[in-house]
């Protein structure tokens, strides 16, 4: 049966998977925004050098959040 998260929900489960990444992410939504929690789990893995990427569509974020 499917599953439809919140954004509570989604942010808990994109948190976990972050966590439990050992090599690379690969992130890809329609929509970018992202919470603080979000922004220090990408940070960590940016720190321990995972390779990280984001394909999306439409950017929500602050100039300063891009960098």
């Amino acid at each position: 049966m499917a599953k439809f998260l919140d954004t509570t929900g989604v942010s808990y489960h994109l948190g976990e998977l972050m966590k439990e990444t050992s090599e690379k992410l690969i992130l890809i939504s329609p929509y970018l925004q992202f919470s603080d929690r979000i922004k220090q789990l990408l940070t960590n893995l940016n720190l321990r050098k995972k390779d990280i990427r984001i394909i999306y569509r439409e950017n929500k974020l602050q100039v300063d959040e891009t960098k």
